[in-house]
């Protein structure tokens, strides 16, 4: 909850409502979460160094109270008269998202080189990466955040899938990445329904009340307006 005089991104920090009945997936999901943030950290270094930045430049911007965040979702089978949305096309807002999922299809990302979306095929053992759009803020649209999307699948079939995203604290602003190549970026993606913001609390507190108007106008009227 935000104080007097804090930013209304401050909502979306809050203890987990975990059922103290099953207290196991909780101690396994923390573990889970310790493992990707050490890979996803890594990565992003890599990333970094790949385009001639300094690696470690984001470093501080992960230190103390990171919004790292792990979700495990079902996608029920399509019903026969129903639609095919899973998820719709969305960007994710952080740095990096590791995708595990299981063989059924449904993730597609957008194509720039082709018309719409392309499926992205299950390879066992390995993560799927999206890269987030406070990567593409950081390097001025240089590196573009992944637009993506999941299909439903059809029939009594499920989908699982469990998106572990690499995010800095809330209150993180992300100065632009010195690197070789910045001249020649492209800018962030212009789109007035989904502004990029540098600060990580507005960006996700943006995409946040996009994703969930319903709730945003019943508990939080006033931040349709913030």
């Amino acid at each position: 909850m935000p104080g007097l005089g804090e930013p209304p991104y401050w909502w979306l920090e809050g203890p987990n409502q975990r059922p103290d009945a099953l207290p196991a997936p909780r101690e396994v999901a923390l573990e889970w979460m310790d493992r990707l943030s050490a890979v996803a950290h890594r990565l992003l270094h890599e990333l970094l160094a790949s385009i001639g930045g300094p690696e470690d430049f984001y470093d501080e911007a992960f230190s103390g109270n990171p919004r790292n965040n792990l979700k495990l979702i079902r996608y029920p089978g399509r019903a026969p008269e129903g639609d095919d949305q899973g998820v719709g096309v969305h960007k994710d807002y952080g740095f990096l998202t590791l995708l595990l999922t299981d063989e059924v299809p449904g993730l597609q990302v957008e194509s720039p080189g082709r018309d719409g979306f392309i499926d992205v095929p299950h390879l066992p053992g390995a993560f799927v990466v999206n890269l987030g759009e406070l990567l593409e803020v950081a390097t001025n649209g240089y590196l573009k955040a992944t637009n993506h999307r999941v299909l439903s699948p059809p029939g009594a079939r499920e989908r699982f899938s469990a998106p572990f995203f690499h995010n800095p604290r809330l209150d993180a602003h992300i100065t632009p990445l010195p690197f070789p190549g910045a001249a020649q970026a492209s800018g962030v993606t212009e789109d007035p329904d989904n502004p990029l913001h540098a600060e990580f609390g507005w960006n996700e507190l943006k995409g946040w009340a996009r994703a969930h108007p319903e709730v945003v106008r019943k508990h939080h009227p006033e931040l349709l307006t913030a």
